[in-house]
């Protein structure tokens, strides 16, 4: 049956996109910003410290960094659901096998492995996924995304914490398995960009592939023909270059035997088979130059590149991931201390969830106000997000010096407000920065380094808060790192400048070699 034509840019389809990722950032930021939560059940239920106790986080952090660019890549290789179907069920099995409660080292690793390779199954797949259905009304469509993530903050905590007093630890693990599971479902609105570029049905393109690749093989050194004037290759960007999709078209033109055929960049090239036979071999040596072919039991076997570090040359790309550590660092620790913080200030159990979900609300808000702010194009978007870190991060300072329930509520919602336009900017920043070509593989990079801030994170500040016995210097260090990281982002212009008259150097010298 033939498929719905044209990409649905902005449109129809790409709302179910965002949907999709809504709901999977609900549950999967929602989760994380709660384990808080869970934090001093565990210390009670094992008689462990802060540090240990923590670790459940950590692992997942530590899992999540280096599985995430494997992730992308493969979404890359295969296709963005199926990935992420696979996630939702792996995080669902592990985290459910928690109700077991065989020991605390247990819960450690089973809910570290299930939420790590789970949430790196999600995250950079659905940005991916949204840079790919969206272009004039991007920053819009990330901010209602990911605004998921703020309602998950806001309803978790109070839902985690009604568990914990109604089922105890084994039910709130089962139950938070379930609420995994149910991303799959999510995970199946993914529909590939390259479903709008089949124009025949799937049983016959692979039979049709192989007779034409053959036949251009055959025809290498024969002289070109082409299609309208046999002298001019006629090519046309028809797709979103996420696309790795190779269709032959077999059609008749003037009596000549013709096909058309997409090659693995989402440009569609008509010509004859002889004309194309060199166009094919170009685009399967690009293809594999993005791959790793090996060996086993003498058959050899083509798997994609986890880590594309060729993206490092790019002084943008290197800028962007010290500043995506500096700031996710502080972020992220922050909002998983503060409830034991909150404890230890006499608060009660249920005042502590509502802690999290007032910075839920201020998320929800921050992404909505700065998605409309940043499409505008008022102010450069490297400027706001730099700006929102640094508000953030003084956010954290004053909160140090809260001492009533009210007084804590207004910063955990302006910690919100902030955090939200930063996390909604992220992937939109990098993108004005590098492109949409090179955002796959650079956010594989940047996911990798930045997720060491939250993996190195609890365990390093659970050891400071066990020194020194008090969450005082952990807020002066996490606001001190946000504040930096917003401050360091406006040095963004002479980096952008350097490369470009690098560029330009370049351009000239090469012009001088030639003339």
């Amino acid at each position: 049956m033939a498929e719905q034509k044209g990409v649905p840019y902005d449109r129809g389809w790409a709302w179910m996109i965002v949907f999709g990722y809504f709901v999977s950032s609900f549950i999967m930021v929602g989760v994380a910003k709660s384990y808080g939560i869970l934090m001093k059940p565990l210390m009670e239920e094992f008689n462990v410290d802060i540090t240990v106790a923590s670790l459940g986080m950590a692992v997942g952090a530590g899992i999540y960094t280096l599985a995430a660019p494997v992730f992308v890549a493969l979404g890359q290789h295969f296709t963005e659901r199926s990935v992420v179907m696979f996630g939702a069920v792996f995080a669902c099995i592990f985290i459910s096998l928690c109700y077991l409660k065989i020991g605390i080292w247990y819960l450690i690793w089973m809910y570290g492995i299930g939420a790590g390779i789970g949430n790196s199954c999600l995250f950079g797949n659905g940005l991916v996924m949204i840079g790919s259905y969206f272009k004039r009304i991007r920053t819009v469509a990330n901010g209602v995304a990911l605004s998921g993530a703020s309602v998950g903050t806001f309803a978790i905590p109070p839902l985690m914490e009604f568990l914990l007093q109604t089922y105890g630890l084994p039910g709130t693990y089962l139950i938070l398995g379930g609420l995994y599971l149910s991303v799959a479902v999510c995970g199946a609105l993914y529909r590939p960009i390259k479903f709008y570029t089949r124009e025949t049905k799937a049983g016959e393109n692979d039979e049709k592939h192989k007779l034409i690749k053959e036949d251009l093989n055959d025809s290498t050194r024969k002289r070109t023909n082409f299609v309208q004037d046999k002298e001019n290759v006629v090519v046309s960007n028809t797709s979103d270059p996420y696309t790795d999709l190779e269709i032959p078209i077999e059609t008749e033109v003037n009596r000549e035997k013709s096909v058309s055929f997409v090659t693995s960049t989402g440009s569609l090239v008509m010509g004859s088979m002889e004309s194309l036979a060199q166009i094919v071999q170009a685009d399967e040596s690009k293809k594999l130059s993005n791959s790793v072919t090996i060996k086993i039991c003498g058959k050899s076997i083509v798997i994609p590149k986890i880590f594309d570090f060729s993206v490092l040359k790019m002084p943008a790309v290197v800028f962007y991931t010290i500043f995506s550590f500096l700031v996710f660092f502080g972020y992220f620790n922050f909002i998983i201390f503060m409830p034991l913080d909150a404890d230890s200030r006499g608060f009660k159990s249920f005042q502590k969830a509502w802690l999290v979900s007032c910075a839920g609300i201020g998320d929800l808000i921050g992404r909505v106000v700065v998605g409309i702010v940043g499409d505008l194009r008022i102010i450069e978007r490297y400027k706001i997000i730099g700006a929102t870190c640094i508000f953030c991060g003084i956010n954290i300072f004053i909160f140090n010096f809260a001492t009533v329930f009210w007084w804590c509520a207004i910063h955990t919602t302006l910690y919100g407000f902030f955090g939200g336009a930063y996390i909604a900017l992220t992937s939109i920043v990098l993108i004005d920065m590098v492109g949409i070509e090179i955002m796959p593989k650079a956010i594989g990079v940047i996911l990798l380094i930045q997720g060491l801030g939250a993996a190195i994170g609890q365990p390093v500040e659970g050891a400071i808060k066990g020194s020194s016995g008090s969450f005082s210097l952990l807020n002066y260090i996490n606001s001190s790192l946000m504040i930096f990281g917003g401050c360091f982002m406006f040095l963004y212009p002479f980096v952008r400048d350097n490369a470009k008259k690098s560029k330009d150097k370049t351009g000239a010298e090469q012009e001088e070699e030639e003339a």
